[in-house]
């Protein structure tokens, strides 16, 4: 697209505003992963619900962003490019303030990637206890402290 410098400079603030704020939702997308998997940890069940709101909010917030960020590479002649691609293509001032942030972002999704490896092994292994539970009641072997349980009986 044809801009005049100073829409081009809007649009490039704009752009760079939207990785600055994809950057905020991505640590919070990690603390976020972080908590989860302290309370499957520590086995504390109940609160895993808030923590999957805030999360499904968050990845909202953050699919909004990326469509944001997507429009504005596509008006500022980028479409489809990648980040080292795009700093290939740009002038040296815009690559002073692209390349931190791009770098940042980079470690950052390295972090949340492995926050969520950690928080969906904690969660598999707790499923796996709860399936292995509820296949030692249907061989009658739970609940050990309450005598046998009538559950199956009543509901199915």
């Amino acid at each position: 697209m044809d801009y005049n410098k100073e829409e081009r400079t809007k649009l490039f603030d704009s752009f760079v505003h939207t990785l600055e704020e994809l950057s905020e939702i991505v640590v919070q997308l990690t603390k976020a992963e972080t908590a989860k998997a302290e309370v499957a940890s520590s086995g504390e069940h109940g609160k895993m619900d808030s923590f999957l709101k805030e999360e499904q909010a968050l990845l909202l917030r953050f699919r909004g962003l990326e469509q944001q960020r997507n429009r504005k590479a596509i008006e500022l002649g980028w479409k489809d490019l990648t980040f080292r691609q795009i700093i290939e293509n740009v002038e040296k001032e815009d690559v002073a303030v692209l390349s931190p942030l791009f770098t940042q972002m980079e470690k950052q999704i390295e972090e949340l990637a492995r926050a969520r490896d950690s928080s969906n092994r904690i969660i598999s292994v707790r499923l796996r206890e709860f399936e292995h539970i509820l296949g030692a009641s249907t061989l009658g072997g739970f609940p050990e402290a309450g005598g046998p349980s009538r559950f199956h009986d009543r509901y199915v």
